[in-house]
């Protein structure tokens, strides 16, 4: 059964009070359920190696949003208080999540008082002034003051970039954010050239912050306004409850299975949440209560944070230009990772019916797959005019080579039309480290010119600095190999990011006489070799690159989790795909 979804003649606001009192039962179902994943480790039996594979590829969440529920479940089993506030929604989860870090049995109720009395960002204040354990909005401690960097530059120097990104994930042996990319580049370039200590003056230095103490402190003092009052809660379908009972006696795949319907329950919600939400902040709207904006109304009314709020509008605007990803969303075809990656796609303003076939191919690759795609297409919009329209309406098409008389290189940053640009949240002494790289080749390439560079020609060199070290000099650099070269330098397995501790596995296993040609090996990482196509949980058939299948998640008579063919495409199941355990390799 479905949560009540319908629409009502009620104003926009009671409208999202409803669907607000479903927010916490809902999350703390999802809570319980990530919290037995992640604890079980029950994702490897799935055939993923790491928790973020998964949740990227299963339920369509970030590593991070999985943790964060798991946490918060944990914290819950020992606070029946706690746990009995979110499920009448007479707290918000915003709250909940902030609370599961600092309340204990003895001082539960202590807490739940002073929470109802202070806004969301008032009680994060005196939770970090409080907390004995890790702070709540960074449970690993790995946060810090951070800058906001943009890069201006051509589509060319652009390309090259994401070519220098992926030599960074080879060299780091895994995924890197963006930023984590750059650091490593300016880290490389750094150890080449230096900066010059007369730069050193001029960059930026990072400001003297304020202690959480006295910022807290000063902000308890102040009156809080009071909350509105919050929906009552109906009695919680029986849908949504089930999914967290027996926890215990649930193997992988019956957690998966009940996870993932409880995302898709979620995104259903979402989906009705976000043309009320696109409502109520109208600048036309009048509101029946007090004003409240966007970054207070999202945490103490809807129980989430100003970012999923802001996402979630930007998601139905896509909506109104391609009512498909709307439908594909709601329905829970499409997932959040998916969504999100595909709109900076499909919010572009160009004439034609491709945006429903980018959605429908979504729907069939792995994200790994559709990152890709979606990045190689933005910059052939920017730079190679020719090749986009080639694969504008055949995104299977955006890898493909670009022909050298098509290649349109780039024009001057001072054309508006060809300039890109690229922006980064880094630490604020890697900003540093950057702006002291950049400004001392900018100063020699000003000296050789003898004009001020371009900011996108100051990146270039940058780049280039980069790959020559890493392509020439650096005894990290993987060396030449046919499979590896092949297969770009990571594990051919869909949906696997691992860059490192790759294997040359044979399909068919050499032991039965299979042999050395191309087409008989593939680059898999060790956890897939050992851990699951030796033991049986996986399987891989055909002839690689291009006719290989692959079968995720096998077990005794049942069809396997997941089947893919190359090119991280998704196979529908079949009565052949009915699994069978591999015998183990002699």
């Amino acid at each position: 059964m479905e949560p009540e979804l319908s629409a009502s003649e009620a104003p926009a606001e009671e409208q999202l009070a409803q669907l607000a009192a479903a927010v916490g039962p809902l999350r703390r179902v999802l809570a319980a359920l990530a919290a037995r994943l992640v604890d079980t480790r029950a994702y490897e039996r799935l055939c993923y190696a790491r928790l973020g594979d998964y949740a990227r590829e299963r339920p369509g969440l970030s590593a991070r949003q999985l943790q964060e529920l798991a946490r918060v479940g944990r914290a819950l089993e020992g606070l029946p208080h706690l746990e009995r506030a979110l499920l009448a929604n007479e707290l918000p989860w915003s709250k909940v999540r902030l609370l599961a870090s600092v309340v204990t049995v003895d001082d539960e109720e202590v807490w739940i008082a002073l929470s109802r009395a202070l806004s969301t960002q008032r009680l994060e204040l005196a939770v970090r002034e409080h907390a004995t354990g890790p702070d709540p909005q960074d449970p690993e401690g790995e946060l810090e003051p951070t800058k906001r960097l943009t890069v201006r530059c051509s589509p060319a120097v652009l390309e090259k970039w994401l070519l220098t990104r992926e030599l960074a994930e080879r060299v780091a042996g895994q995924r890197l954010r963006a930023a984590d990319a750059l650091e490593l580049v300016a880290a490389e370039v750094f150890s080449t050239i230096a900066i010059d200590p007369a730069i050193v003056e001029t960059v930026e230095t990072p400001e003297a912050t304020h202690t959480w103490s006295s910022t807290a402190e000063a902000l308890l003092q102040q009156a809080d306004p009071q909350p509105g009052p919050r929906a009552a809660v109906r009695e919680i379908p029986r849908a949504i409850a089930s999914l967290a009972e027996a926890l215990d006696d649930a193997d992988a795949f019956e957690l998966d299975r009940r996870l993932r319907r409880a995302v898709r329950l979620e995104q259903t919600l979402d989906a009705a949440i976000a043309p009320l939400l696109r409502v109520v902040t109208a600048a036309e709207y009048e509101w029946r209560g007090d004003y409240q904006p966007l970054a207070r109304y999202a945490p103490e009314s809807l129980g989430m944070s100003a970012r999923k709020a802001r996402a979630l509008l930007r998601l139905e605007r896509a909506g109104d230009v391609c009512p498909e990803l709307r439908e594909a969303y709601r329905s829970g075809r499409l997932s959040w990772v998916k969504a999100h990656c595909l709109l900076p796609l499909l919010l572009l303003d160009l004439p034609g019916e491709w945006r429903p076939i980018w959605v429908s191919w979504a729907e069939r690759v792995t994200v790994r797959r559709l990152e890709r795609d979606v990045e190689r297409a933005l910059l052939l919009r920017a730079g190679h005019d020719r090749a986009w329209w080639r694969c504008k309406f055949h995104p299977e098409r955006a890898q493909d080579p670009i022909p050298p008389e098509e290649r349109q290189m780039c024009a001057h940053d001072v054309d508006p039309e060809a300039t890109q640009e690229l922006t980064f949240r880094v630490p604020r002494d890697v900003a540093a480290l950057f702006a002291g790289v950049r400004e001392t080749l900018r100063a020699r390439l000003e000296r050789i010119s003898g004009r001020l560079p371009l900011d996108s020609e100051v990146f270039d060199a940058l780049l280039d600095c980069a790959l020559l070290c890493w392509t020439l000099r650096d005894p990290r650099a993987r060396r030449p190999d046919p499979v590896a070269e092949r297969d770009d330098y990571r594990c051919g397995v869909p949906g696997c990011t691992s860059r490192c501790n790759h294997h040359d596995h044979h399909i068919h296993f050499r032991s039965r006489g299979g042999s050395d040609a191309l087409h008989n090996r593939v680059l898999i990482c060790a956890f897939h070799h050992q851990r699951c196509l030796h033991a049986g949980l996986m399987r891989i058939r055909g002839h690689a690159p291009d006719g290989l299948v692959f079968e995720l998640g096998l077990r005794s008579g049942e069809a396997p989790l997941v089947r893919y063919q190359s090119g991280d495409i998704r196979l529908p199941q079949t009565a052949e795909g009915t699994a069978v355990g591999l015998e183990r390799a002699a």
